[in-house]
């Protein structure tokens, strides 16, 4: 049952974060990151897991090892930008977190494009 302590140390750091905002701003901010990188922490190991079965599936299926990477970054770089978004977004600063956000889209449909033409060129050899 990891949901339930993921979902005790996110309550458990917010409550915290809401009793110290009142006489202690800068550290309630301190308590949140350092809450949110505990539960990083806590699921760091089914990450990996699950990047594992990833990886032995797109070798079962002889995909590019190239476009498994692609997806990993891609992957990754949203949940940093969500991450980073939500720690901003905590500290006050919601249009800040919003560009962060855009600049994370950007950078994802940066990195999809290869992927799309791949895609692309595989369904123009099937119509051929």
């Amino acid at each position: 049952m990891d949901i339930v302590k993921i979902a005790a140390a996110g309550i458990i750091t917010a409550v915290c974060a809401l009793i110290l905002r009142e006489t202690r701003a800068d550290m309630a901010v301190a308590v949140s990151v350092a809450g949110g990188i505990i539960i990083l922490l806590m699921v760091l190991d089914r990450l990996a897991g699950i990047f594992s079965a990833f990886g032995e599936l797109m070798n079962k299926a002889g995909i590019d090892g190239g476009i498994f990477s692609l997806l990993v970054k891609i992957i990754g770089i949203g949940y940093v930008t969500d991450f980073a978004a939500g720690l901003i977004e905590d500290t006050g600063s919601r249009s800040l977190a919003d560009k962060v956000v855009l600049g994370g889209k950007i950078v994802i449909m940066g990195l999809a494009l290869p992927v799309v033409v791949k895609l692309f060129d595989i369904i123009a050899g099937l119509l051929q």
